[in-house]
């Protein structure tokens, strides 16, 4: 009853989202349903004969034959990209067919005759649905528009794709539906669903049905459950007849049978969050990231590195149970992943002193408490790693949004060594002014998140790690330098050593795209001003810092690395590029 409750309050009262009708926001592909009971709730199965891919080990790691077969095959496809791409950019003094003169001998290897680079989209919800989605379609280059642009195609050529929170609806709305172009993703962003419409209140019935169907499976739920359910009727079409029951069946392995997956034509996706340590327990600055790939489930941390195959999650650890049918599937619920990605609630499990709770969470406290705000995972790797590792003697994962630890654009993630990644887009869509009366940079991002991840690198267990210089955003040095107010490139001479970031934070550029995070019924004019703005960011077509160089720049900075692999220098205009778009203290 308990549950039921919860699910009416948040069904009610947290979401209400549509789709724009005048861009024919319509999906073309629907969710492909492969949950082995035929619903939300999971079965025991029996185990393979080895749970883990990346076996738990500390330190660097090697990528599951999987993640690295699909990268490698999605290179080798993409030469004549390359060429296409290459083409439209204006660049002077650079031969195409020089660069891709290795590519051509010995085959397309991600960075080693190719570049090799990625998206990171932070959260901040609906927002960074929006800004996300329009720099995405951007680079599309089945959007003419884009090709128009000279930036068309670089969607095609990037091998990765990772999002925290509002970032990770967006890769799971985006890659459940077959990788379609953007704006043919239905999100209800516009429909009315205030707390006394019917169109909403109808809802939570079956949404208590269908969680409940797991707990009598006998799995932990929680919160998130709801939450994910609440989620899936926005981002998860399967064509189920009643919405409330769209994404019951759609798993995170779902996105594997997808014809787009299988044909190498989309980037690898990853929703990414991190774990509480225990019931009102603080996060530490050595909280591991968890990681939701078509192919795995793992962590990346210095004191352990590990995998199991996504379809096992919800598995215990081999360690502690070695009983026939102790395994696990149709655990990874898309709507579930998407939900533990961006769950905010988990701040209702948080040390009282930590900082205020909104009005909400004071409000569900009444009625769960503790673990309840989480969302629940049973560990797979408890036994395993160093002593110091924080989930090492947990039986169950507290999942909740990378927010909390400020590492809301997800760049750990993509400086994993075993990836080698030369290049990471970083869309930053985090609202992190917070004074109302400065409209100049209310709700706009100021690098917090980014700095966080180069932060990171400054505890002695993550020194390790690689990633360019970041201004401070606390003392205003990243602020002063004017970097969140334009596409700016971290680490130009880094080298090899550590990948170029390319930062695109929201500003506004053709309108206001500020919206406060907790808003999420749009107007049909405001779906347009994302979709324009992050346009005009994304191609510098128009806005204050507008520039005609930029197509060509931003190919620059994408064949960087490469360029010096194959032990050319850079050309004039790229220097010219690299001396306008690096940060001054690189």
């Amino acid at each position: 009853m308990r549950l039921f409750f919860v699910t009416v309050w948040l069904t009610l009262t947290h979401f209400s989202w549509a789709s724009s009708r005048n861009r024919c926001l319509w999906r073309r592909d629907l969710a492909l349903i492969n949950s082995p009971s035929g619903n939300y709730a999971p079965i025991h199965s029996s185990c393979p004969e080895k749970l883990f891919l990346r076996a738990p080990k500390q330190g660097e790691s090697h990528l599951y034959s999987a993640e690295y077969t699909y990268v490698k095959e999605r290179a080798e496809k993409s030469i004549p990209l390359w060429r296409e791409y290459l083409s439209r950019v204006n660049l002077s003094e650079f031969n195409i067919e020089k660069f891709l003169k290795k590519a051509e001998e010995r085959g397309g290897l991600q960075a080693k005759t190719l570049p090799n680079f990625g998206f990171a989209l932070s959260g901040g919800g609906a927002r960074a649905l929006c800004l996300g989605g329009s720099i995405l379609d951007a680079f599309d280059s089945r959007n003419e528009k884009a090709n128009k642009a000279g930036i068309g195609g670089i969607l095609q050529l990037a091998n990765y794709a990772a999002g925290v929170s509002g970032g990770s609806w967006l890769l799971g709305s985006w890659s459940t539906s077959n990788f379609p172009r953007i704006p043919s993703l239905n999100w209800r962003l516009t429909e009315q669903n205030d707390l006394w419409d019917w169109n909403i209140a109808k809802h939570y019935p079956k949404v208590y049905k269908v969680v409940k169907q797991k707990k009598k499976a006998g799995f932990p739920v929680s919160i998130v459950d709801a939450w994910g359910r609440i989620l899936s009727r926005h981002f998860i079409a399967d064509g189920a007849e009643n919405s409330s029951l769209q994404g019951v069946g759609v798993l995170w392995s779902s996105i594997r049978e997808t014809k787009s997956y299988k044909e190498r034509s989309a980037p690898f996706v990853l929703a990414v969050t991190i774990s509480r340590p225990g019931e009102k327990k603080d996060f530490t600055p050595e909280t591991p990231t968890y990681e939701f790939t078509p192919e795995e489930f793992g962590v990346w941390h210095p004191y352990l590195n590990a995998s199991i195959p996504i379809e096992y999650l919800g598995s215990p650890s081999p360690l502690f149970s070695s009983e026939p049918g102790a395994c696990v599937r149709g655990f990874d619920n898309a709507g579930f992943v998407m939900g533990m990605s961006s769950n905010i609630f988990s701040l209702g499990d948080a040390p009282s002193r930590t900082q205020s709770k909104p009005l909400f969470l004071k409000l569900l406290d009444a009625f769960i408490s503790g673990e309840d705000f989480e969302g629940k995972v049973p560990n797979p790797f408890q036994g395993f790693g160093t002593a110091g590792f924080q989930d090492k003697n947990r039986e169950m994962l507290l999942m909740a949004d990378c927010g909390f630890t400020r590492e809301s654009i997800p760049v750990f993630t993509l400086i994993q060594p075993a990836r080698k990644l030369d290049v990471i887009i970083a869309v930053d869509s985090n609202a992190d002014g917070i004074d109302p009366e400065d409209p100049k940079t209310m709700a706009y991002p100021n690098g917090t998140a980014l700095f966080a991840a180069y932060a990171k690198t400054s505890v002695s267990a993550f020194s390790g790690y690689r990633i360019p210089k970041v201004p401070n955003t606390f003392d205003g040095t990243f602020a002063s330098g004017g970097y969140n107010k334009r596409p700016t490139f971290f680490g130009c001479n880094s080298g090899p050593q550590a990948p170029l970031i390319i930062y695109l934070p929201n500003y506004y550029a053709t309108a206001k795209t500020n919206v406060l995070t907790e808003e999420t019924t749009f107007e049909q004019e405001e779906i347009e001003a994302f979709l324009d703005n992050g346009f005009a960011i994304a191609s510098q077509n128009a806005g204050p810092t507008k520039s005609t160089e930029w197509p060509a720049c931003l190919a620059c900075a994408l064949i960087d690395n490469q360029v010096q692999r194959n032990g050319a220098q850079r050309t004039a205009q790229c220097e010219a590029c690299f001396k306008k778009y690096c940060a001054k203290r690189d």
